[in-house]
């Protein structure tokens, strides 16, 4: 029996497959679907998105593990999905590996070895073909899920077309459904009577509307941004376009490129004397040296080339300034002659006549007056271009040319370089006032606010003008123009328009220059989450811009009907089913500042395409930050969206916060906007890419689900902490009794989280709680813990009493102190193939444990693993017996004793060492049954394939365990 009064999501979700599917997209870099069409920060992967809205249209039957089966299915999920999806053969030798001796046999030519295993002979075509298939199958069927990815497209890469897969679904779904629009389509309308409608008030780069439209709802996206609100419908009707007009459209971009590169060359600004056509310009900045008063140009490094080995040499020209010498193909001599000529060295200038030190912020001009720093730059007028009177001049040092035979080769700018510099500010200043009326170069004044101030702080730039050069100015705006003039319908001015941004993320001063052995090219304005001036930076010459121009476009051609439009959600008016929200909570991200980067150029046109927009980032209106104003805006916000949504309805909230702080004052908002929580789940999208970020800078993603609270009733604080020991068992329960051992898909990070669900969802389910303020709590930054903060910590403690492992007495376990616990269920987290950060803090947090980074042997985004026994040695070791301190806790001398066991090949060793720590005393007797359980539960690790660093220690936890036993008394 079906029902409809609850989600699949309600109850279960693969978290597991989740989030090794979220890191393979996220992974596929260019390939990813939407990222191509312009920069957005935190879009989240589309098949978390998609897991999240099947998840909550599928009903629950009474068959749990049935409905999880047939989730996975439409996901493609499944074994027979993932080998839909294979789409690369596993290689002959990995074949040999992965087969049995008596497939060796019968799949391998006699004489094979696992160096050269040969396929046998005498076969026909379709024979071998036919065999090859079937050994494929074999192997890849015994892969583990993540090999198995390896060879996988992404789930939105295939169809799935399978009639008797269709028929699995359809028998236990009761549908008529041959694809996914369809299946989607049909779970609306049983459980809302109509095709679902999906909204995101927090659109951002479009994951959200982008993915329900491709599944077959009617999708809607907005956001108070006008550059959110431009990406997410070019997600919708560009990356959602028909593989014919996407032709169209690229052919558009042809046109408008080889016009804007005809005007180039018939300029000659690209070409140098040799006609040979430059790919890059390096600048630096230049500034007086206040001691000597020569011209220093500024570089914390002029190793510009790592794989060519290109240098920069500065020699002095007799002017009180320098001129610069390239030299490509460097020796050793040269590259440390070139090191000492690096004229800053942190904050400060370092002359190479005088050889004095200068701080830049005394150069700067800044000061400090009554506490306060006074920055000290002469700011920019709107009529400067070039600014002659700036304290930071900015000087062409190398041009990196290409030759007739593709060779790339760098020059000092010469004589011809230098007019062709004089030639492009020339036409630029000719056309100026023309192409800034028109809207083709931006003249916008730059707003005060945390990013934005930095521009002014370090450059006295007021205006977005200010951060290109005239060169860059000259060919953005020439691609505008053309993009303007030549576009017929609104598709082509956005396709051009998205091009000019991305042409302007690669093509402005904060476009710094990356001088690593396998780049060495100009990279973009947006590399981290700020607007960074640098005293290097590099300029794209048109032919240098051209995959910035064609960027990469993978289509899906959608049907379904969308709307899109920029808009502050406290105003909306459209009722939607579903609403999926990845609102900026506590975000370090100021999305109104940084895209104001982009909406300088593009305001003009975007009216154009969208008359009804407005065009500017609404910057007063925009959430942000945390506090009580964030607060209000927020519940302001989520009543607005409970009261557009069906009393059926659901909303999923994403956040990647997992701070219990953090968690009881989301609560505190969504139960003051008429929202209870129904569930939570954690998918981990880290990768290890770390950016400008250091420690911790991964993070899971919450999936928050939601209905409309709609209940009167009133509850006493003890009552309700009652209520969330049994919900929190019960939901541990419920996840256990699902949960594959194969490839278990919840761990204890999983487990804690669920606690924090129970709590909420016994906290929201009420509609007064006595004792819980939430506009007092909300009013204001506390620093004391709130009663729902109390009750979420307490809930946790419940998870981590009840998660005991089964190696375990309960009276043992808890003999164990929080750190042991902590590495205990570490462990399991290795066992069970969790390394990622997110996991093993929680689990942290959930003990309460805040020293324990050196219980790991590496601490890097998906590699986290604890130390081995011979990795601890006798380091971080108390001699005695301290139950209070890990380093001297039972199970780290047990560590110890497993270590003298095995480097000693005599598990003696290792009972004469714990009877030496324990003296002969009648604690060593005492805690022998607990030493056991913990010797047992190590020595499991003997079998599990992925810790094979863990083996041989493993093999003498059990030696050591059986040596204990039968120990006389």
């Amino acid at each position: 029996m079906l029902d409809y009064n609850k989600s699949f999501i309600e109850v279960q979700f693969p978290v597991s497959r989740i989030s090794k599917e979220s890191y393979k997209e996220r992974k596929a870099n260019l390939g990813q679907t939407l990222t191509g069409l312009g920069k957005w920060w935190g879009r989240k992967p589309l098949v978390m998105v998609r897991a999240a809205l099947l998840g909550t249209l599928l009903p629950v039957s009474d068959n749990y593990n049935k409905d999880r089966e047939i989730f996975l299915k439409i996901m493609t999920m499944d074994e027979k999905g993932l080998w839909l999806r294979k789409y690369k053969n596993i290689s002959k030798k990995e074949l040999w590996q992965l087969t049995t001796e008596e497939e060796k046999r019968k799949y391998f030519r006699e004489g094979s070895t696992s160096k050269k295993p040969k396929y046998p002979k005498g076969m026909s075509r379709d024979n071998k073909k036919e065999m090859k298939v079937e050994l494929q199958k074999i192997a890849f069927g015994r892969l583990s899920y993540d090999d198995k990815l390896s060879y996988c497209k992404r789930p939105e890469e295939v169809k799935l077309t399978d009639d008797n897969e269709w028929e699995i679904i359809n028998n236990h779904l009761e549908t008529d459904a041959s694809s996914l629009q369809e299946l989607i389509q049909e779970l609306g309308k049983k459980r809302f009577g109509h095709i679902p409608k999906v909204g995101d008030c927090f659109s951002g780069g479009g994951s959200i509307p982008f993915e329900a439209a491709r599944m077959g709802a009617e999708a809607f996206g907005s956001d108070l941004n006008p550059i959110a609100a431009l990406l997410t419908w070019a997600s919708l009707n560009i990356a959602g376009a028909s593989g014919q007009k996407i032709e169209q459209l690229k052919e558009f971009q042809k046109k408008v490129y080889d016009e804007a590169n005809k005007q180039i060359k018939e300029w000659g600004i690209e070409h140098n004397e040799n006609g040979h056509r430059a790919n890059s310009y390096l600048y630096c900045s230049e500034v007086e040296c206040p001691e000597c008063g020569y011209q220093v140009p500024l570089a914390s490094s002029w190793y510009i080339g790592k794989g060519t080995k290109t240098i920069v040499l500065l020699n002095d020209n007799g002017k009180n300034a320098f001129d610069f010498k390239i030299i490509q193909n460097a020796d050793k001599n040269q590259i440390n002659k070139s090191k000492e000529l690096e004229t800053i060295s942190g904050d400060k200038l370092v002359c190479p006549h005088c050889k004095n030190k200068s701080p830049i912020s005394s150069i700067r001009g800044d000061k400090k007056v009554n506490g306060n720093i006074e920055y000290g730059l002469e700011k920019w007028s709107k009529k400067n271009v070039i600014n002659n009177e700036a304290i930071f001049q900015e000087r062409l040092f190398a041009i990196q040319y290409i030759d007739n035979n593709d060779n790339k080769y760098y020059r000092a700018p010469n004589e011809h370089d230098l007019l062709n510099e004089k030639k492009v500010e020339n036409l630029l200043f000719e056309r100026y006032d023309e192409l800034k009326n028109i809207g083709y170069i931006p003249d916008d004044k730059i707003v005060e606010g945390y990013n934005t101030d930095q521009l002014i702080r370090e450059r006295g730039w007021q205006y977005w003008h200010h951060l290109f050069n005239p060169r860059q100015l000259l060919i953005n705006s020439l691609l505008l123009k053309k993009t303007n003039i030549l576009s017929n319908n609104k598709k082509e001015m956005i396709i051009g328009l998205l091009g000019v941004n991305k042409c302007c993320d690669y093509n402005s001063k904060l476009s710094h220059w990356n001088s690593s052995g396998a780049n060495e090219k100009v990279e973009h304005t947006f590399y981290n989450q700020s607007l960074n001036s640098f005293f290097v930076y590099g300029s794209r010459s048109l032919r240098m811009l051209e995959n910035s121009w064609f960027f990469n476009i993978n289509n899906y051609n959608i049907d379904t009907s969308s709307k899109v439009c920029p808009m502050d959600a406290r105003n909306l008016k459209y009722s939607h089913d579903i609403w999926i929200t990845d609102p900026p909570y506590a975000d370090a991200v100021n999305y109104h500042e940084l895209s104001e980067f982009f909406l300088a150029w593009d305001k003009q046109f975007l009216k154009k395409a969208f008359p009804e927009w407005y065009t500017d980032s609404k910057r007063v209106l925009a959430v942000k930050g945390t506090g009580q104003s964030f607060n209000e805006s927020m519940i302001e916000i989520y009543k607005n969206l409970a009261d557009n949504m069906p009393k059926n309805g659901y909303q999923i909230v994403m956040f990647t916060h997992q701070d219990v702080k953090v968690w009881s004052e989301l609560t505190m908002i969504l139960w003051s906007a008429g929202l209870k929580v129904s569930s939570a789940w954690n998918i981990s999208t880290e990768t290890e890419s770390a950016g400008l970020k250091s420690g911790n800078y991964v993070k899971g993603t919450v999936l928050l689900v939601l209905q409309k609270q709609t209940s009167d009733d009133f509850a006493f604080q003890d009552e309700v902490y009652d209520e969330i020991q049994i919900e929190v068992r019960k939901m541990i329960d419920s996840m256990k009794g699902i949960d594959y051992k194969d490839i278990p898909d919840f761990t204890d990070a999983d487990y804690l989280l669920a606690s924090y669900a129970a709590a909420l969802k016994v906290l929201t389910g009420y509609g007064e709680i006595d004792g819980i303020d939430i506009d007092y709590w909300l009013s204001g930054d506390r620093n004391e813990e709130s009663p729902v903060e109390k009750l979420i910590k307490k809930a946790r403690d419940v998870a981590n009493s009840y998660l005991i492992p089964e190696e375990f007495e309960k009276n043992h376990w808890f003999e164990l102190s929080n750190a042991e616990r902590f590495f205990i269920r570490g462990l399991e987290l290795e066992m069970n193939n969790e390394h990622t950060i997110g996991a093993y803090q929680e689990l942290a947090k959930g003990f309460g444990v805040k020293e324990y980074k050196t219980m790991f042997h590496n601490f890097e985004a998906n590699n986290v693993r604890l130390k081995t026994p011979s990795e601890y040695k006798m380091s971080y070791l108390e001699n005695e017996f301290n139950e209070k301190d890990f380093n001297g806790s039972l199970l780290r001398h047990l560590l110890v004793a497993i270590f003298e066991s095995a480097k000693n090949d005599s598990t003696n060793s290792g009972r004469t060492y714990l009877k030496g720590v324990f003296n002969q005393s009648q604690d060593y007797w005492y805690k022998k049954p607990l030493m056991r359980e913990i010797l047992t539960f190590i020595s499991k690790i003997e079998m599990v394939d992925h810790m094979e660093h863990w083996h041989e220690e493993a093999k003498y936890a059990k030696l050591l365990r059986e040596a204990l036993k039968n120990e006389g008394v």
